[in-house]
């Protein structure tokens, strides 16, 4: 018999000996069988951007995790960027661009900034994104919110925790970036997902629309970031994800069924609105997944 499992189980009977009204011993015995039905937490992934690629010649570049990927096939995308190039004849200061630190890669800048808005045609605020998937160039200009395909295939486990280490200062101004009179937030915010959600029949990937709603999300974890860092210095922060769907979430089976992971990071958490504030900047220096590993049947 495995020694490990007799270890656990000596330790939980010791535990059941003990007072049933032991705070103590009641939140240790339910701490073993929580890891005893889940598993253990790990480490799966890291991304430190420091490694990034020209998707063409003269155009914007995106973080690259790997020397296997090309410009057509990147584990991270930004629809913002593809955006201003359309917007802009000479598309020079992009809304997502490496952190140069001695002349070198050392981190991600995603920022709002300032964009083009001619007779119902952009807007005069560009949302920087950048996140793990796709954009789907052909709907980009027509249907901007479908184009951004969201998710990269994901089997290490259930992801647990997206840890991320960042700075945030926000622009002097909230606008509208189309001119519409709405009721404005009185500060720009950053924000960051993370969606865990099946992969089904068809393999349609979550989107502009869907990203929070879909019935396919298994899990999910959301925070906004205020701009509460001091100049120069760096803060970590952990977002936890939740099932959203339990059933599905007990369900989860990397033998039969495929998942998609996305991470998405915006310099303005209304940006899909074309709401933000021209100069806010999220900066990325690393980020780390850390998974649930779903025991065996």
């Amino acid at each position: 018999m495995n020694r490990q499992f007799i270890s656990l189980a000596l330790l939980l009977a010791s535990l059941a000996l003990g007072s049933c009204d032991d705070p103590i011993a009641v939140k240790e015995r339910s701490l073993q069988e929580r890891r005893l039905k889940e598993g253990v937490l790990t480490t799966s992934q890291t991304f430190d951007f420091t490694r990034w690629i020209e998707v063409s010649k003269g155009a914007y570049r995106l973080p690259s995790i790997s020397p296997d990927e090309d410009a057509k096939n990147t584990y991270w995308s930004s629809a913002s960027n593809q955006g201003y190039t359309m917007l802009s004849s000479k598309p020079t200061d992009f809304p997502v661009i490496p952190l140069e630190e001695d002349g070198a890669p050392r981190g991600a800048i995603i920022r709002s900034i300032k964009g083009f808005y001619f007779f119902g045609f952009g807007t005069n605020v560009i949302a920087g994104a950048l996140y793990s998937g796709q954009v789907d160039a052909g709907s980009l200009v027509s249907k901007p919110l479908q184009s951004t395909l969201f998710g990269q295939p994901y089997s290490s486990g259930i992801p647990e925790v997206v840890k991320f280490t960042y700075q945030y200062k926000a622009g002097e101004k909230v606008i509208h970036g189309q001119g519409k009179s709405v009721e404005l937030p009185s500060q720009d915010r950053a924000s960051v997902s993370a969606v865990f959600y099946e992969i089904t029949e068809d393999e349609s990937y979550l989107n502009g629309l869907t990203l929070q709603t879909d019935a396919r999300i298994v899990a999910k974890g959301y925070v906004e970031l205020e701009p509460t860092t001091p100049e120069g210095e760096w803060q970590t922060s952990s977002l936890r994800l939740s099932p959203v769907d339990q059933a599905r979430y007990d369900a989860v089976d990397f033998t039969t069924k495929k998942y998609r992971l996305a991470l998405v990071f915006s310099s303005s958490y209304r940006g899909a609105e074309y709401i933000g504030a021209v100069g806010s900047e999220l900066r990325l220096r690393q980020v780390t997944l850390q998974d649930r590993i779903k025991p065996h049947h």
